[in-house]
């Protein structure tokens, strides 16, 4: 599979995310208007995708008693759709700081190794500074993106988020973030 027919599959996967079930009757055109990345994207090219999406589980097509046919997401492809979404988390800049400080804590076991790791990677991409092994932080608001991020990798009981006006390495933090 290209990176083109990669994007266009992953688009259509987010687009079904979007709007939940699309009449196959409206899909070329209709994805086409609902998604801008998918305008350019010829009706040829979606169906293709389509066809694809459905040979690997991702959607299903069902036929409606009136003949027209629907497709949305399998519990494959809302899996798939976590996914994607987790890779275009980031965590938005505002236009000032607060002064506040975001510290992700945690103590995941060794059961769950792959896990932590994940996790780790995971704040790396995000921007986290690593404190420590088990301990990262943020200067602006987060708190649902590590909300997030916890309950896909499946630590929530075992990681903290925490609020702090003042850290002792906060200069160390500052040269970091802002400098």
């Amino acid at each position: 599979m290209t990176e083109k027919q990669k994007e266009v599959a992953k688009t259509i996967v987010l687009a079904l995310g979007i709007v939940g079930v699309v009449s196959l009757v409206a899909v070329a055109p209709g994805l086409g208007k609902i998604i801008p990345l998918l305008q350019k994207v010829d009706t040829r090219r979606i169906n293709q995708e389509i066809k694809r999406l459905y040979k690997r589980g991702l959607v299903e097509i069902i036929k409606r008693k009136n003949g027209v046919e629907e497709i949305r997401l399998t519990k494959k492809g809302k899996a798939k759709l976590v996914q994607y979404n987790i890779d275009q988390l980031k965590v938005e800049k505002p236009q000032k700081w607060d002064g506040k400080w975001r510290v992700v804590i945690f103590d995941i076991p060794v059961t769950k190794n792959q896990s932590r790791e994940l996790l780790r990677r995971k704040m790396k991409q995000l921007g986290f500074y690593k404190l420590q092994n088990s301990v990262f932080v943020h200067p602006y608001p987060c708190l649902e993106i590590v909300e997030f991020i916890r309950e896909y990798f499946g630590v929530k009981a075992e990681v903290e988020y925490i609020e702090a006006d003042n850290l002792e390495s906060q200069n160390k933090l500052i040269n970091h973030f802002f400098v």
